[in-house]
This record gives C-alpha cells, structure tokens and sequence, in this order.
C-alpha cells in the first residue's frame, strides 16, 4: 500500500504519521509518500533573484517543514521517501498522487491533530464524485465550526 502525506511545518500536519506509526506494527506493506509542496515566487520578486537562489530557498523550507515527520518515521519499520513540489497545494498533491500511483492520501486536519484518508485510486462513480465530496466538505465544516 502506498500513502501520501503531504505535510507542512504544522503540528495538525503531522496528525497521519501516528496513525501510520499504528499501522507499523501491522503485517501490512506500507510506503509512505511524505511530500512538501513549496509556494512559486511571484513573478515580480523571482526577477530580483536567481534560480538557484530561490530553488536554495525552498530547499531550506521543504527540509525544516517535513523535519518532525521524518524524524517520526525514521522510528519505525515503515518504507518511505520524501518528495518536494513547487506550486499550488492542490493541484501537486493530486499531480503527485496519480504519478506516483499512491493507494490513498492522508491529511491532518482541523486546529487539534487528526487526520482525514482519501482514497486516491480506483475509477470514481457518480457517488464517490459528487455525493463523496460533497459530503467531505459538510463534515470538514462541521469540524472546523465544532472548534
């Protein structure tokens, strides 16, 4: 099974990998995919700057936001790999999840750490394309207006 984490310098970003810790101690065979996706400078600043600079920049960033996960998962048996994209959160996550082909897509959610699993693969029917989605977002309101 393969699992993307995308995570960010927030402690609710890191809510997935106790659940992955969990699923360590399972027989299951999990690689986790934790990815990082780093903002593009707009044009006007990215004129002020070199490539390489910025590329140094967002380096720096992507390593200090995804420092706690790794050092979590290092404790445990599980496969995994970093990745670092450049864009909109979005539209990466989803990019990488259908390049990488990964089995689903866990997500901290909220102000207090949990998490929230997308399942990433499979051919979506009318249900999980439009009832599935919709329903999400009535529960991430809920959850938000709940805290």
């Amino acid at each position: 099974m393969k699992i993307l984490v995308p995570v960010d310098a927030s402690t609710v970003a890191l809510a997935p990998i106790a659940h992955l810790q969990v699923l360590a101690a399972s027989d299951l065979e999990i690689e986790v995919l934790l990815l990082n996706v780093q903002p593009q400078f707009h044009r006007h600043i990215a004129q002020f700057t070199t490539r390489r600079a910025r590329d140094a920049l967002r380096q720096e960033r992507s390593q200090l936001a995804m420092a706690r996960a790794i050092e979590a998962l290092s404790h445990t048996r599980l496969r995994w790999r970093t990745l670092v994209e450049v864009g909109r959160p979005a539209e990466r996550i989803v990019a990488v999840a259908e390049r990488e082909q990964v089995d689903q897509i866990m997500i901290g959610v909220g102000r207090h750490p949990q998490w929230l699993g997308v399942l990433a693969r499979g051919q979506a029917g009318l249900l999980e394309r439009y009832a599935l989605p919709a329903g999400l977002a009535g529960v991430a309101a809920l959850i938000l207006s709940a805290e």
